[in-house]
């Protein structure tokens, strides 16, 4: 394992949103004896889904790290300018001030070369620049699929660039593989997982219902994630109208992308927002059927659906759209061709409710090596032997 190592970890994820690979695995790092800077996802002066709710953040840069565990400090970024993503030249002026400003707060913590780790795609100027010995980028989605302020061809280029100057590339589905070996040949495939031993612990205890769905008839259909344009709503709507006496379940932020005119103001479809990491594996225990609803595009054809492990996990029945990354579970996982196939599959599936304990047991089988401890373990082998080797 990796030790005595100071890393500066750029994410696109803050420390507080939805928990995922990019907290975790810095909060393992910092573990097991490394120093980790974690910067929180960049925010420009366009970004609706984060500044209306947080207007402190304009100012949180000034405070400078914060120290949230031993050897593990967070810090919030200063606000970026916008169309980063459309523009090479505002792209390299936001870069310098991430620079001048990591640099600083590095001098403050007493960092020295660097493990320089990326999940920001649009970072290559700040190889080399800051005193990094290594640089890792994770490319955990197929950013050139990318809606908002983004241009495909300049942050295909950007990543391009990145690629060309990290040391180790680590991506989360086999597919981004191709493109991104050819330029960096040190490019390993490392999915996502889940906390399978945390998932297992609770599935099998007393713990009362959690009081947020207790008043939520029966049965639950559930979806656990970033409410994104990703995610097909208009499936969810389609769902809840023709069984109104499902109740849908959406656990988890709305992005201003995700078009959610579909279910406005259906009373069987509940909205109850992002919930602690903690109390994931209790709300999916009282979920009766657990959806992956990822529109069949460019961006479920690389992703890597966190929630798929989790749902598995904890043992549920899984309904999933067409992806690759749900066929690696075919086994496992109801998966639908079309809108009135996954209906078909949501009403075998509460159908067969109860489940014999084996067929659980089955499920949370299947995903019982694609722990997060696994993962790490996988990450920390391949950096090592990078490092060793450069």
């Amino acid at each position: 394992m990796l030790s005595g190592h100071d890393i500066v970890c750029l994410s696109t994820q803050d420390w507080d949103g939805l928990w995922t690979r990019k907290q975790r695995f810095m909060q393992m790092f910092a573990e097991n004896g490394n120093r980790v800077l974690y910067i929180e996802t960049p925010v420009h002066l366009l970004g609706l889904d984060v500044l209306p709710h947080d207007p402190g953040r304009f100012f949180r840069f000034l405070k400078g790290p914060r120290t949230l565990a031993r050897n593990l400090h967070v810090a919030t970024l200063p606000i970026l300018l916008p169309f980063f993503q459309m523009s090479h030249a505002i792209n390299a002026a936001n870069q310098a001030a991430i620079g001048i400003t990591l640099r600083r707060w590095m001098d403050r913590l007493g960092f020295d070369n660097p493990l320089l780790w990326l999940y920001t795609p649009f970072s290559a100027a700040l190889v080399n620049t800051i005193g990094n010995k290594y640089c890792v980028y994770e490319c955990v989605d197929e950013f050139r699929a990318a809606k908002g302020f983004v241009r495909s061809a300049v942050i295909g280029s950007m990543e391009d660039e990145l690629l060309r100057r990290c040391n180790v590339t680590i991506v989360t589905q086999e597919s981004l593989l191709p493109r991104r070996q050819k330029i960096c040949p040190q490019t390993f495939c490392i999915p996502n997982g889940a906390d399978t031993e945390l998932f297992a612990k609770i599935a099998g205890d007393e713990s009362p219902i959690p009081s947020i769905l207790e008043r939520i008839p029966r049965p639950r259909l559930g979806f656990v994630g970033h409410i994104q344009y990703w995610v097909d709503l208009k499936l969810i709507g389609y769902i809840a109208r023709n069984r109104p006496d499902w109740s849908i379940v959406l656990i988890g932020p709305i992005h201003p992308l995700a078009d959610a005119a579909d279910i406005k103001g259906l009373p069987n479809v509940h909205l109850i927002g992002k919930q602690p990491q903690s109390e994931i594996p209790r709300l999916l225990k009282v979920i009766d059927v657990s959806l992956n609803p990822y529109k069949p595009d460019d961006v479920a054809k690389h992703a890597s659906p966190l929630k798929l492990y989790e749902y598995l996990a904890a043992g549920k029945p899984v309904v999933s759209t067409d992806m690759p990354e749900a066929r690696k579970f075919e086994a496992q996982v109801r998966i639908a061709r079309d809108y009135s196939e996954f209906l078909e599959h949501c009403a075998q599936a509460i159908n067969n409710l109860p489940e014999p304990q084996s067929v659980i047991d089955s499920r949370r089988a299947s995903v019982s090596e694609h722990s997060w401890k696994n993962r790490f373990a996988r990450v920390n082998e391949v950096i090592s032997a990078a490092i060793s080797h450069p």
